[in-house]
């Protein structure tokens, strides 16, 4: 198992620039120590992806290159949140159907 702390030693990071220090010796005699921030790990696959769909349609196809299966928030141009069909058609595209066309805002993360 990993060994993470921080350096001074605290029971938790407080700021994101305090240094992380990472240490899986026992399980993998190979992997040396490594040290990074919270700044740093915060932004691992930390991505999103905004969408404008705008032309009202019932069915908006989405190339995000995510490299990821997101979670979605549609929103129409009131910023009410609508419900569709979401179809993930690979891990960079989807296709989200709705029972009206409308336009509007989809928020991939």
């Amino acid at each position: 198992m990993a060994i993470i702390t921080t350096y001074p030693f605290k029971k938790a990071p407080l700021n994101k620039e305090d240094e992380i220090i990472i240490s899986d010796f026992v399980s993998n005699p190979k992997l040396k120590t490594k040290t990074t921030n919270l700044k740093a790990v915060s932004s691992f696959n930390n991505v999103s992806f905004d969408f404008t769909q705008g032309v009202p349609s019932a069915v908006w196809n989405i190339t995000h290159n995510l490299d990821k299966y997101p979670s979605v928030t549609v929103v129409n141009e009131s910023k009410q949140v609508m419900i569709g069909n979401i179809q993930y058609i690979d891990k960079d595209n989807i296709t989200i159907t709705f029972s009206a066309a409308f336009s509007g805002y989809a928020y991939l993360n």
